[in-house]
């Protein structure tokens, strides 16, 4: 048996090389022997928890820590590819925790290669060897950081925070906690062109009302209100344009639905939803009865890579009777940015031909692909039970369904600012809790097997209660501390600033175009 003290050392993460081989050996010798040639051969691949087999990996990702979920009292890995040297690690337990120095030697060697992993497990009978689980190293990495929110349940929206990591290893920080300013909700964020020089977080509090957080070109934060006498200012959704100073921002009424169900126990309904503009230069609000008309739900909108159209979903507004039948289409606005003047409205995909309703269309960064969430109804597709991703190729027109979804949800995706990867939240593991996962996605816009962002502690996805979303790749980490945001709410003095605007009219009213302070 491994002494408890050594066992603890060999899963500790910040073992050094040399050290961490003199241990194994070590280890070995106590176990016995590790699997030679005459241990069982077993022609499947062992089972692990998470799923990391036949995969595709960037070559600067975390090691991918994971459970073996075979029987047995000794466990054996060999983590090796055709260059660099080869991992090898010894337990008394089905945990794997992969030295990180290790880990990111061997990476950087096989990228574009492959890696195997090879696996012993030793019963009373002996040992058991296993077909090698074969991954692949992409040439391409992947965004240093990802941001994310985490609530504990969805239930307990007094207790929620945006959250960075770091994807080559387990550090995470907040980037700001609803703890901050006396609880609320911190709603979405976004970023340009997976910038966080150019960011906003949109704010839901009693204390504070709903401003959106600013922080752009080097400048912020800032606490700005959307609200005017067109609009109330519960900023739901955002988008920034890609050049110029505007974000466009969905106006939403969220309410949620309680259900007894086997499946979701859950829905959010809108109430209404308009859409609008924010010209961050002027600090002025535009709408246009084109995406903000009677009637119609219009919602989670996108800029199209070059600027020239706001692509959003849009559906006929429903009551709450009637919650089921909503059913989003694909639409796009014509945008003159030299004029700043939208144009003709067109339908880029109806409901009826995706198969259901169509919401959350993200660009990939060089325009050739649209992803996007199609489930069975509603605007909000996080709680319902069939939601998948669709790719449309923007040069043929053609969408179809990625092969990566599950029997679960999908929703909330995003790019890499390279194209070559994929982030969203799936309900895959268990059917309740959504985790956030990679896929790699070629030239061709064919996605590989989707794997879970690894955590240090692998069994952390079968015992924690938390909730990830909305997860965004960024080239950099959020450089501005907590408090910073708190200190621009503190400073935005709603009432005055709600008076102001109340008070305002029209500045502006022609050709159906309202555009106010």
């Amino acid at each position: 048996m491994i002494p408890r003290f050594l066992h603890q050392r060999l899963h500790a993460p910040r073992i050094g090389t040399c050290a961490t081989a003199i241990l194994i050996a070590l280890a070995a010798f106590r176990c016995g022997n590790a699997p030679d040639a005459a241990a069982k051969a077993e022609a499947r691949i062992p089972r692990i928890q998470p799923d990391y087999s036949s995969i595709v990996i960037p070559p600067n990702i975390a090691p991918l820590n994971f459970r073996i979920d075979e029987p047995g009292a000794r466990y054996s890995v060999r983590i090796s590819g055709r260059n660099g040297k080869s991992i090898v690690l010894h337990s008394g337990g089905p945990g794997i925790m992969i030295p990180q120095r290790q880990w990111r030697s061997l990476l950087a060697a096989n990228a574009g290669g492959e890696l195997r992993i090879a696996v012993g497990v030793r019963d009373r009978a002996g040992w058991r060897r296993f077909a090698d689980i074969v991954d692949t190293v992409a040439a391409a990495t992947i965004d240093p950081y990802l941001v994310y929110r985490k609530i504990p349940i969805c239930q307990l929206w007094q207790y929620m925070g945006i959250y960075q990591r770091r994807v080559n290893d387990f550090s995470e920080s907040i980037v700001l906690h609803n703890t901050e300013f006396g609880g609320g909700c911190v709603n979405c964020h976004s970023f340009r062109n997976n910038d966080p020089g150019n960011m906003d977080l949109q704010i839901r509090s009693d204390t504070f009302g709903t401003p959106m957080l600013l922080c752009q070109s080097g400048r912020g934060p800032r606490a700005v209100t959307t609200k005017t006498p067109f609009t109330s200012g519960r900023t739901g959704f955002t988008a920034w344009h890609p050049t110029a100073d505007i974000i466009a921002f969905s106006i939403n009424g969220f309410s949620m639905i309680h259900h007894f169900s086997y499946r979701e126990t859950r829905e959010v309904f809108d109430e209404s939803s308009d859409l609008a503009l924010y010209m961050i230069d002027s600090e002025k609000v535009m709408i246009a009865r084109a995406i903000a008309g009677p009637g119609r739900v219009e919602t989670m909108p996108e800029w199209s890579r070059d600027g020239k159209f706001l692509y959003f979903c849009s559906g006929p507004q429903v009551s709450r009777r009637d919650y089921r039948s909503l059913r989003c289409d694909l639409m796009r606005i014509a945008w003159d940015p030299a004029r700043r003047a939208f144009g003709k409205l067109d339908t880029v995909l109806c409901a009826d031909s995706a198969g259901g309703s169509i919401t959350q269309p993200r660009f990939s960064p060089d325009g050739r692909f649209l992803l996007f969430t199609v489930s069975e109804y509603s605007d909000f597709p996080i709680h319902q039970v069939h939601s998948d991703l669709h790719m449309m190729d923007m040069i043929t027109g053609k969408h179809f369904r990625l092969s990566i979804n599950s029997d679960r949800c999908q929703a909330w995706h995003g790019w890499s600012s390279n194209g070559r990867w994929i982030v969203f939240n799936s309900k895959a593991m268990d059917g309740r809790f959504s985790r956030i996962f990679f896929s790699h996605v070629d030239s061709a816009g064919v996605a590989s097997k989707p794997f879970v962002l690894p955590q240090r502690d692998p069994e952390i996805y079968f015992s924690s209660m938390l909730v990830y979303n909305v997860p965004e790749l960024i080239t950099r980490p959020i450089a501005v501390p907590a408090r910073k945001f708190r200190e621009a709410m503190m400073a935005f003095d709603k009432k005055r600033s709600l008076d102001a605007v109340a008070s305002a009219s029209a500045e502006e009213y022609r050709d159906e175009v309202m555009i106010a302070r």
